[in-house]
């Protein structure tokens, strides 16, 4: 049971958040592209959680603006 996901508990694990770590199946990682240094661009997956604060994802402010334009 430890290989599901930790948001949806029913599929297989398939890459950690990217910065709490927990895992994270292909469908609930939300993919994010970050910006490192001068023209460097590295691929992030987050969780549910993580994605929307600014804390952890500088890019979250899309992601909120994303949930608000969808209610």
């Amino acid at each position: 049971m430890d290989d599901l996901c930790t948001d949806c508990g029913k599929q297989k694990q398939w890459t950690p958040c990217m910065w709490c770590r927990k895992p994270l199946c292909e469908a609930c990682a939300r993919f994010e592209l970050l910006a490192e240094g001068c023209g460097t661009v590295v691929p992030a997956y987050f969780c549910a959680t993580c994605v929307v604060d600014p804390f952890c994802n500088p890019n979250a402010i899309f992601w909120q603006m994303k949930e608000e334009d969808s209610k």
